[in-house]
């Protein structure tokens, strides 16, 4: 499991050399994206280059967790999460014949929960689109590019 990024200080954990190790023993990798999910995956379009590739161009990852809440936008409670294939992804379906209920099968963890979060992170999504996110995404990384350098005594006073 590696993070990209971590929080709360934004680290990213070495997703390449995680993953040989995950490939070397015969395991998936999973990329805990949460906090980076709708940064990561428009930062190269936005012009900025991540510390680490952190996606499925990473031969060995096998799942990464995204939350469209964190700058997706969508309302709080959303998460996703990615599968490197159909065949990893079949094993998330749960259903079971052994409760007083009888036949009960889902695709996720939702369960019965409503879903208008799922319905509201869509809206959200079609709203700011592609071009809106490259945007969000230039603005966001600027600003902490810009941090960084003060912290550094690189930008001179005003």
């Amino acid at each position: 499991m590696a993070s990209a990024p971590e929080f709360c200080y934004g680290n990213f954990d070495p997703v390449i050399e995680i993953s040989e190790l995950a490939q070397k023993w015969k395991i998936g990798c999973h990329v805990d994206c949460c906090l980076g999910s709708f940064v990561n995956a428009f930062s190269e379009r936005a012009g900025f280059k991540l510390p680490h590739m952190v996606d499925f161009r990473v031969p060995g990852v096998t799942s990464i967790s995204c939350d469209p809440h964190k700058y997706g936008f969508g309302p709080k409670g959303c998460s996703v999460l990615l599968f490197r294939n159909q065949k990893i992804r079949s094993y998330q379906f749960f259903a079971t014949m052994t409760w007083n209920g009888g036949f009960y099968a889902t695709t996720s963890m939702a369960g019965s929960r409503p879903g208008c979060v799922i319905a509201g992170t869509w809206a959200a999504m079609m709203k700011i689109g592609l071009s809106g996110y490259i945007q969000n995404t230039k603005v966001l990384l600027s600003a902490s590019e810009n941090v960084r350098k003060a912290i550094r005594n690189e930008i001179p006073e005003v």
